[in-house]
């Protein structure tokens, strides 16, 4: 399905509201604000929430603000203020608390375009591949207005090429002639040039995946969005670049987004922006910055990135040569691959799996020798051990001979490193 021959592609149109106020993509000068507070006179919860999400700085305040706006029944009956103040939950990394939201405005007839674009997101954020598409088809439908129409085919486009099912995102970006909305200068700009972007990067052209983020990141910046947690444009740059060849502009990219990340504070923003770091600056941090970005992406629950994160953690364990932990970390990222719906990680994880070889697998102990093993960690002499298990000693200096050569270990200090290991 494509758009009519007539059909033109007008910036700012009337059928959509302004999505430069609110996805958020930033304002313009010329954008109003759309609502102000009638106690006040001052810009709404809402505004006041998308001012503060773009800039990046005070996240205590924009989720303040958000939760401020979907409680006021003013805001709530403008699609504009609930996008806004959904969005800003939603990149604040509070995506429970933006689908309950979601859920209870879904059924507003005044709302329910934006609520169910939004709701995509959410479930794309979660990992959920199978809902976000079903929420993304009806929105690329002919009676969807055109801005919400474009917005929902580029995260289409871009969660397909993420999957790596490149074939199936370059037919959707042609149905809806995504370039032809891109060079009419179409509102959603950056959402579609991170799509393309994404699309590159899975077809193997880094380097015009390199301009396509870019190119999205001069758009926010212009409109005054400074957050990476809108769209992490400097990272995914940054590896585009680094797969390129082009390190310096990778670090370079990569810590101008850590830094801002940082700033706003949320972990999934910081973990992302970390693991990117780590991939690209190799300055015998990586599995260090890998580590904290594991356990930064788990506590915001983001599981598509901590998918990627884990199998970068483990090919750099492998590299140094810690089989076990390298192998642990790729069972883990083909695992969240699995449950995200991502073949393309699945793969990936599997390919490096097969590469990393598993460790031979030492000869199990007889229970007899497993025993005495056990009282040799805790401490007992070979004496007192055979008193406790009512055996000759020299059975015990038997068993002990024979555990040491199993174990392929020398003494009791070996012995203890060993069953640490295996436990």
């Amino acid at each position: 399905m494509g758009y009519s021959a007539d059909r033109s592609w007008s910036r700012g149109s009337r059928d959509a509201p302004l999505f430069e106020a609110f996805l958020p993509l930033g304002r313009s000068a010329v954008v109003p604000v759309e609502h102000v507070d009638a106690a006040t006179g001052q810009p709404c919860a809402a505004d006041r929430a998308l001012r503060l999400l773009v800039v990046g700085r005070d996240w205590v305040g924009a989720m303040r603000c958000a939760e401020e706006a979907l409680e006021d029944e003013a805001c709530r009956s403008r699609e504009v203020c609930v996008a806004r103040a959904l969005s800003t939950l939603i990149y604040g990394g509070e995506l429970v608390t933006a689908d309950a939201h979601s859920l209870l405005n879904a059924d507003r007839p005044e709302v329910s375009g934006v609520v169910a674009l939004l709701q995509a997101r959410i479930a794309r954020l979660f990992g959920d591949v199978d809902r976000a598409h079903a929420l993304l088809g009806p929105l690329m439908s002919a009676g969807t207005p055109l801005e919400t129409r474009l917005v929902a085919a580029g995260w289409a486009v871009e969660l397909l090429a993420e999957c790596g099912d490149v074939t199936a995102a370059r037919a959707l970006a042609r149905e809806h002639r995504l370039d032809e909305a891109l060079d009419a200068g179409v509102a959603c700009r950056p959402v579609l040039l991170a799509a393309r972007g994404a699309m590159a990067m899975a077809d193997g052209r880094p380097g015009f995946a390199v301009a396509q983020y870019l190119g999205c990141g001069r758009e926010l910046m212009a409109r005054g969005v400074a957050n990476p947690a809108v769209t992490p444009w400097r990272s995914e740059a940054a590896l585009a670049a680094f797969s390129a060849g082009r390190d310096e502009l990778a670090v370079a990219l990569a810590r101008q987004e850590y830094e801002a990340a940082v700033l706003w504070g949320e972990s999934r923003t910081v973990g992302r922006a970390l693991c990117a770091l780590a991939v690209v600056d190799a300055d015998g941090q990586e599995v260090e910055r890998l580590s904290e970005a594991g356990q930064l992406l788990e506590l915001a629950q983001a599981w598509p990135e901590l998918a990627r994160a884990q199998y970068e953690l483990g090919i750099r364990l492998a590299a140094r040569g810690d089989v076990v932990a390298a192998r642990q970390r790729l069972h883990c990222s083909h695992a969240l691959a699995r449950q995200t719906g991502n073949p393309r990680r699945v793969q990936l994880a599997e390919r490096a799996l097969a590469a990393v070889a598993a460790p031979p697998r030492r000869p199990a102990l007889t229970r007899q020798q497993a025993r005495i093993a056990e009282l040799v960690v805790a401490g007992y002499s070979n004496k007192e051990i055979a008193t406790k298990l009512f055996l000759a000693l020299r059975t015990v200096e038997f068993h002990l001979s024979n555990t040491y050569e199993k174990l392929g270990v020398t003494g009791r200090d070996e012995l203890r490193a060993a069953l640490e290991h295996d436990a």
